[in-house]
């Protein structure tokens, strides 16, 4: 068994031993400061959430190539891979579609994307190497930074460039394709310190995928399941090309005035070209369809003291666009107009209609399903008259045009460009020594632009006013009150409290309750899509034959009922009725009690949080032929999440998260939040330069069905490292890296890649 593996490489780390040593943990460091949870500093025992801090060690030591990596560190994380471009993350799963309900700042400013609110974590023009830590507030956040803030808080915060050595650089080679490369130079000058920085970053993601399909038997015949008469599906291995290769710069200038004021300019761009499959299915894909993306950042902050407040200002402008063009061949009757209206009328009779007609057009016997409304006969018999399929006097004028079943070379582009504009201002005012307030505004202007999704332009606009409040009214108590209000252009306005109270029942424990409300509004693909495939023949004299595919996915009418056929909520895959008032709000009313404790003696640091969220929360299914938004359903989720950390020496670090998490209700919120998860790490930092860690990570239960009781996630990363000074001037680092999957089961899905071990070396060099 492979999982032996784990048993081993931790007694191979143990042979080092450990040494007793007066410098323990705790014993000469304070408590560390957080500012994510309220936007005031604060002790990690006083802040009114739950929080990991991952550091610059386990940043530097986790053996993690991407950021997406490293948030597996973090109990009741859920992180995979949907292709080797694109990742999962999200606080206890729930979002099946790109993990939607999470917020991700970088130095403060929000990454997720505004056209469909996800975070492309590999496009990030960020290295790891750039990032000092990561504070993760688990639990809503709304109070503090707005909607979309809904389940947990990822605030990513860069390293000080007066703090860098004068040159870092390293390269990195392994198996599957990885080739890395970074450098980056940093100074200081008077008041004014810089950094910029340039890497890539390519791999050959999976090489395999498992396609969904009808099992056939020994005659080709499909394979019905006796019990329930459908066929059966087996999931087949498919190549799979989704390599990535992505580049990005990076820089920040702070200046730092004599009298308590700073300004910091960061600034960012990277591309990125996917790899990409395409399935076969009505038509027929001419080439693999390459995604590529670009990001570009502008951010200028400027903070200022004086007497008892802080006032910091800050704006931002990012912009987001991906290309992709596919090449189809298919019949020229494919885009005509009525099977278009045919769709939006009925999605499930369109789509068997077009089975049955592909059928009919390699020779096979069609099933041509019921008419199900005048309506669809009127516009299936116009399409018929028009292919050929009938004629006569029922046809009246329309006449056959032979054109219509012949294959023709189209293509169509899937481009968009979306864009965020933020301002944002706030003011710390310290009242008293015990009481601190922290206030502003704030708006954020969102657009889109895309034929392909929006049939043109979209845009939303958000107005905030926040404020938050920390009174410590006795000696060892704290009372921590904020509220978000916002105005969303299309939600409305939303109020987001947060209420908690921390009891520091010791110098270094505390006990808090915390009580709090949050939103996550719909964002412009959920609220404003216009989701087509518009194909322009290859041969222009052909361009009459122009046209809208007739898969159209559009977002529910605010102002009144939309009603669309579907089989994707309904358990006997018959198809149903789904009916919306537009896209939802979602909301979660979260309770927590927590424990946060250092305990010197013991070298131990623990983090308990017991907690019940009521949610409600929407089925989404965002894809062009069947775009489905469905009513809010009421979810419960609670748990426990324990986290851990021991230094029993100055060369030892170990830690140990574990999550429990259970949610009520059975559907495609549920698919991705696992019963059990955690991971347990341990970190070697020796004399003589030696390094050496180990981090076991685990998941289960996800995409849970009657027949395996759900996929198993778990991967061992060993890393070993040794360091070189020359002259105290020039370090040297050689280290490697395995990654070692122990079970066989696929990330995430059951369509994902088949899992492999990954092992890469690294050199890195670095001057001051």
């Amino acid at each position: 068994m492979r999982k032996s593996q784990l048993g081993l490489s931790i007694a191979l780390m143990g042979l080092a031993g450990v040494s007793s040593a007066e410098d323990l943990l705790f014993a000469d460091q304070e408590m560390p400061v957080v500012l994510s949870a309220t936007r005031l500093k604060q002790s990690i025992a006083d802040a009114p959430a739950s929080m990991t801090i991952i550091d610059r060690q386990m940043i530097a030591q986790s053996g993690a190539r991407e950021i997406p990596d490293l948030l597996r560190l973090v109990p009741g994380m859920v992180v995979g891979y949907e292709k080797g471009w694109d990742a999962f993350v999200s606080y206890h799963g729930t979002s099946a579609d790109m993990a939607r309900r999470m917020q991700v700042l970088i130095d403060g400013r929000s990454v997720f994307q505004p056209s469909l609110a996800f975070v492309d974590w590999i496009g990030l023009p960020l290295e790891l190497d750039d990032i000092d830590h990561i504070e993760i507030v688990r639990g809503p956040n709304a109070a503090a930074y707005g909607s979309n803030s809904f389940l947990a808080i990822v605030n990513i915060i860069t390293r000080n460039p007066a703090d860098l050595p004068t040159v870092r650089a390293y390269t990195r080679q392994g198996g599957e394709g990885i080739k890395d490369s970074y450098v980056s130079h940093a100074g200081v000058k008077n008041n004014v310190s810089w950094q910029i920085s340039a890497n890539t970053r390519d791999d050959s993601g999976f090489s395999t995928y498992f396609k969904k399909e009808t099992l056939l038997d020994a005659n080709g015949n499909k394979v019905f399941n006796p019990l329930d008469g459908n066929p059966v599906k087996v999931f087949n291995p498919k190549p799979y090309p989704d390599d990535k290769r992505q580049k990005a710069v990076y820089g920040q200038m702070i200046w730092e005035s004599d009298n308590e004021g700073s300004l910091r300019i960061g600034a960012g761009h990277s591309e990125m070209v996917a790899g990409n499959s395409a399935e076969d299915g009505l038509v027929a894909f001419l080439e693999e369809p390459d995604l590529k993306t670009e990001q570009n950042y502008l951010n200028v902050s400027f903070e200022k003291s004086w007497q008892n407040h802080h006032v910091q200002l800050q704006t931002d402008y990012s912009e987001f666009s991906s290309k992709q063009t596919i090449r189809v061949s298919a019949p020229a009757g494919f885009f005509l107009p009525e099977l278009q209206q045919m769709f939006i009328a009925d999605r499930i009779y369109t789509d068997n209609f077009l089975g049955a007609v592909s059928d009919l057009l390699s020779g096979e016997n069609p099933d041509f399903p019921t008419i199900t409304s005048a309506e669809l006969g009127q516009l299936t018999l116009q399409v018929a008259c028009k292919v050929g399929l009938e004629q006569g006097s029922q046809c009246g004028s329309l006449q056959p045009d032979p054109m219509l079943t012949q294959e023709l070379n189209y293509t169509s582009n899937l481009d968009k460009r979306e864009s965020r504009l933020e301002a944002e201002i706030q003011d710390t005012w310290t009242i008293s020594p015990d009481l601190r307030v922290v206030y502003g505004a704030g708006i954020q202007d969102s657009r889109a632009e895309s034929l392909h999704y929006f049939n043109g332009n979209v845009k939303n606009t958000v107005w905030r006013l926040f404020a938050h409040g920390e009174w410590q009214f006795l000696s060892n108590w704290r009372l921590n009150a904020g509220v978000m209000d916002e105005h969303d252009d299309y939600s409305g306005n939303l109020q987001s409290p947060r209420l908690a109270v921390n009891w520091r029942f010791a110098p270094t424990q505390s006990l808090r309750v915390v009580a709090s409300r949050a939103y996550r509004t719909p964002d412009l693909r959920e609220s404003q899509a216009y989701w087509q495939y518009y194909g322009q023949t290859e041969d222009r004299s052909l361009s009459q034959y122009d046209g809208y595919f007739p898969y159209l996915g559009k977002a529910p009418n605010k102002e009144g009922t939309t009603c669309v056929f579907t089989d994707s909520y309904d358990s006997n895959s018959l198809g149903g009725f789904v009916c919306t008032n537009g896209a939802p709000v979602e909301r979660i009313v979260s309770h927590e009690l927590g424990y946060y404790g250092e305990l010197p003696k013991q070298h131990l640091q623990l983090d308990i949080r017991l907690y019940r969220d009521d949610l409600q929360l929407s089925e989404h299914n965002l894809e062009v032929d069947d775009f489905v938004i469905a009513p809010t359903v009421k979810h419960e989720q609670r748990g426990v999440e324990i986290s851990t950390q021991w230094r029993p020496h100055p060369h030892w670090r170990f830690l140990l998260n574990y999550a429990y998490d259970d949610i009520t209700v059975r559907n495609d919120n549920s698919d991705f939040v696992p019963k059990h998860s955690g991971n347990i790490g341990a970190w070697y930092d020796g004399i003589a330069g030696v390094q050496s860690s180990l981090n076991y990570v685990f998941y289960n239960q996800l995409y849970n069905d009657f027949e395996d009781g759900g996929l198993y996630f778990d991967r061992l990363d060993w890393r070993l490292a040794k360091k070189w000074s020359v002259h105290k001037q020039h370090d040297l680092e050689l280290a490697g890296v395995w990654q070692i999957r122990l079970t066989e089961d696929r990330e995430l899905r059951r369509s994902n890649g088949a899992p492999r071990d990954k092992v890469w070396l690294q050199l890195s060099y670095a001057y001051d």
